[in-house]
């Protein structure tokens, strides 16, 4: 039986702009007057802003082609706002703009809001309704500058296994019937077992640490579990997304498994594919957070440079988490830490559209405070992933790199003076990958997933140096 590949919701951490254009917009809902509210809260202008950035403000509302407005914004060096007047792109567009002077673009954060107003209806609107918006502004970050190559290392296998006892789908060539694929992706526990997911045979394959030749464990997952990802949970037990229904009413759940494969419960995830603030699909990407708090990575694109958010779906205990409390306790827009401190990461474009050119990393600390940042420079046709790792106090973030048919992934240690440590390994999964098929170990060491229908499945461990 071929299995079709579901809808997999990719966010792109585009960038909010360029040393070119930073941009914001704001959805104003339906074109009628009764309707000139925003829908959405301000969104495309980075979190992370570096003096000589370009930035520009566009708010727009649909079919209001005489709205006018103003922007007021200032740097925490300055003690009032400065108003600057929105201005139509054309007379047919209904985007306002206005261009950020580049002498508020100091210090440590900028913040922002503005004033819609309809002529025709008298109404106005102010975006965000309460307070203000704001962005870092990175004055003293470590400039790293990626070179277009790199130290290739040599892993350790830690787990291996035949292809004849994996499965695979491999359609005839030309017949349009669905992708090619095997097992996509795997995890380390803290002890040092690993976890594969034989996603088409619905099962978990386990290997003891340091006895690479012999499955110990199988544990059985839900039916149709091809393309779901998995985590694991306290006690021995794991977590694997799910979904049910069809097109536009598809609903998105988390599983909690037994160490045995029992399903303990099922919870339905906030958000839905088609969701205007959370953007939630099964392969999105689960993720263990602080204190072993489970997270689900969901879409947040109504925020600025808010592309990713962490949703808590369950708790370190292993109870799930409601819908009401995991919007309630969605963390946006970094990634959340130990002792409330999170890592926020950005792409950035040097025009609309172009190709990512440089990073941003921020440490931000929880009052609120950058504690440390990097800018690194990206050299040809890179992009990030949308999770990275604090180890020992440093971040570790993976790019991939692409050039035509293939991908590198190169894993970065970022210290106090730029790449503590570097690592470039080829992508080496069979097929079309939806997973992570890179996992950071809780030791630091980097380990990578390959699979072929020839050779079979290998799981390395490296060393990043």
């Amino acid at each position: 039986m071929t299995i079709s590949r579901p809808t997999r919701m990719l966010f792109a951490l585009a960038a909010s702009g360029a040393a070119a254009l930073v941009t914001l917009a704001a959805a104003a809902g339906a074109p009628t007057a009764k309707a000139f509210a925003p829908q959405q809260g301000p969104r495309g202008i980075g979190n992370l802003v570096v003096p000589g950035d370009r930035v520009s403000l566009v708010y727009d509302a649909p079919g209001f082609n005489r709205m006018t407005g103003t922007v007021y914004v200032r740097g925490d060096r300055q003690r009032g706002f400065t108003a600057l007047k929105l201005r139509h792109q054309n007379r047919a567009s209904s985007e306002l703009e206005t261009r950020v002077p580049a002498r508020l673009i100091r210090g440590r954060k900028l913040f922002y809001y503005a004033v819609l107003h309809d002529p025709k209806s008298k109404r106005s609107a102010r975006v965000p309704a309460r307070g203000t918006t704001s962005a870092w502004i990175l004055e003293h970050s470590v400039r790293v500058r990626l070179g277009a190559d790199g130290p290739h290392g040599s892993g350790t296998v830690v787990a291996h296994i035949g292809a004849d006892q994996v499965g695979w789908q491999i359609p005839p060539e030309g017949c349009g019937c669905g992708p090619s694929f095997g097992p996509q992706t795997f995890l380390v526990a803290r002890d040092g077992s690993v976890w594969l997911d034989d996603s088409l045979n619905n099962r978990l394959l386990g290997w003891n640490a340091g006895d690479a030749d012999h499955v110990v464990r199988t544990v059985p997952l839900p039916d149709r579990s091809a393309d779901r990802d998995v985590a694991l949970g306290p006690n021995g037990s794991f977590y694997v997304t799910s979904d049910e229904g069809q097109g536009m009413h598809i609903r998105s759940f988390v599983n909690r498994l037994s160490p045995t494969g029992h399903v303990l419960w099922k919870q339905r995830l906030m958000g839905s594919p088609y969701g205007d603030r959370f953007i939630v699909g099964s392969s999105n990407p689960l993720r263990s957070g602080p204190g072993g708090t489970t997270f689900l990575l969901v879409g947040m694109n109504g925020l600025p440079g808010g592309e990713w958010g962490w949703m808590p779906v369950a708790t370190p205990a292993g109870r799930a988490l409601a819908p009401k409390a995991q919007r309630l306790g969605a963390s946006w827009p970094g990634q959340p830490l130990a002792g409330g401190a999170q890592l926020v990461q950005e792409a950035y474009t040097t025009k609309t559209d172009g190709p990512i050119t440089e990073v941003r990393y921020a440490l931000v600390g929880r009052r609120g405070t950058i504690l440390r940042s990097w800018r690194v420079s990206l050299p040809g046709d890179f992009f990030p992933r949308e999770a990275s790792e604090l180890v020992g106090g440093a971040p570790v973030v993976v790019l991939d790199r692409s050039a035509g048919a293939k991908v590198e992934h190169v894993v970065l240690r970022l210290g106090p003076h730029g790449v503590a440590g570097q690592l470039r390994l080829p992508s080496a999964v069979f097929g079309d990958n939806l997973l992570a098929d890179l996992r950071v170990g809780s030791d630091g060491r980097i380990y990578q997933l390959a699979s072929s229908p020839v050779d079979g499945v290998a799981i390395s461990r490296y060393a990043l140096r």
